[in-house]
Parts: C-alpha cells; structure tokens; sequence
C-alpha cells in the first residue's frame, strides 16, 4: 500500500495559531531569561495590546491587565521592582527556586534527574538548534527550553511548503514537551506562584501552566490531521 500525504494547507486560523503560540513561547522565554528592563516591558505591553490573542488565559489576561495598569509617573520604579525580584527568584545561590530542568527535578525525582540536561542538548543537536548563550545558561535552563519551542514553531510557519519539515518539526515539539518541559515547567509555575506576590511573575506562571498543557493537546490534533492516508 503506498501512502498517500494530503497536501499540506494551512488555514487562516492555523496561521494565527502558529504566529501565537510562537509569540507566547517568546514572551515567557523573554522574561525568565534575565531581569526584565524598561524596553523589554513596553516592548511586551505594546504586542500584547496588538495581539490579545496572546493573553486568551487567565493568566495571560492577568498578565496583559498588569502591563496595561502600570502609570506611566511609575514605569521606571515598578520595572526596577520586577528585576529586583527576578533576581530573587532565580539568580545566584541564593535562589528561591532552580530555573535548570536538571536542578529542578533532581529534587523531586532523586540524581537520576540530573542527565536530563544531557537529554536536552541532544535534542537541540538533532534539530541543528544553537543557541547564542550570552550569559553561560545551561541548555536546560527553562528560558533556552522555551526558546527552543519558539524556534521550533517559528519554523512550521518558515516551511510551510516542506510537508515533511513540518511533520517532524511538530513530532519534535510533542517530544520535547512530553519528556522534558511538561516534566517540570507546571510544578516550577506552581512554586513561583507560592514564593511571589509579583503580578508580572504570578502572571507569567500562570500563563504558562495553562498554555503548555493546552499547547501540546492543539499540536497533537494538528498533527492527527495531518496524518497519512492508506492508499
């Protein structure tokens, strides 16, 4: 039986959700990455307010109100605020909660946990992902893992004419989430969520716990229906 692959079309409505769930998958890579600065907040205020399809949950609602909230006589104090904090958060040995997908789940799963970082370095290998690191993170680190899905959808969108690109850029994504970011990144939401009052960061981990669950269950019934027919 040969098999026979349907054209591969994308919808007005896939296009918008591929541009969107990439621009969510930038937006939580943009502020777990570094302390947040004046420019990045106005910058995200602006898309946000461009694009409300990025803020459809709650936590992107909450998110979006709170960059919308912000007087203008405030910004630049308020933005110093939510840097102090993510360097509370996550910067230093002093960090309230691990931001590497190794050191996060070595505490829950015991050192065996510990090689995933390997685990994520091959994956980004066999997709040819580099990362420009100006900061020596670690590939496991949760902003480079979101990263690597924004590139990932940002190249559906790119080879929208490569059937076969975009299947296995899709297999990929569904990987990655099921064995590495959805391992971690719900349970690293819910400790920011308990070890902040920040609505930047509370939004943010929100935003996240919701969108990735919701993000893997579109991309497998994207991918369904784009399976091969038996001829």
């Amino acid at each position: 039986m040969a098999m026979l692959f349907k054209p591969l079309v994308y919808t007005q409505e896939q296009v918008q959700w591929l541009e969107t769930r990439g621009m969510v998958y930038q937006l939580l890579m943009d502020f777990l990455s570094r302390p947040p600065r004046m420019s990045l907040i106005a910058q995200w205020r602006r898309k946000v307010e461009q694009n409300p399809k990025a803020a459809v949950s709650q936590g992107g609602q909450r998110l979006k109100a709170y960059l919308e909230s912000i007087p203008e006589e405030d910004f630049r104090s308020v933005c110093h605020q939510e840097a102090r904090e993510f360097e509370r958060l996550f910067t230093g040995r002093e960090a309230v909660i691990p931001s590497c997908e190794s050191l996060f789940r070595s505490r829950l799963e015991g050192s065996s946990a510990l090689a995933c970082s390997a685990e994520v370095r091959k994956v980004y290998m066999e997709n040819a992902v580099v990362f420009n690191k100006l900061n020596g993170e670690r590939d496991d680190h949760i902003a480079l893992e979101l990263e690597f899905m924004a590139v990932l959808a940002e190249g559906m969108l790119a080879k929208a004419n490569l059937q076969q690109s975009c299947l296995a850029l899709a297999d990929a994504q569904i990987h990655f989430l099921e064995t590495h970011l959805l391992k971690w990144a719900q349970p690293f939401a819910k400790e920011v969520l308990k070890a902040t009052n920040s609505l930047l960061f509370t939004g943010l981990a929100e935003m996240m716990d919701e969108f990735l669950v919701n993000d893997l269950q579109q991309l497998r019934a994207w991918r369904e229906s784009q399976s091969p027919a038996m001829g």
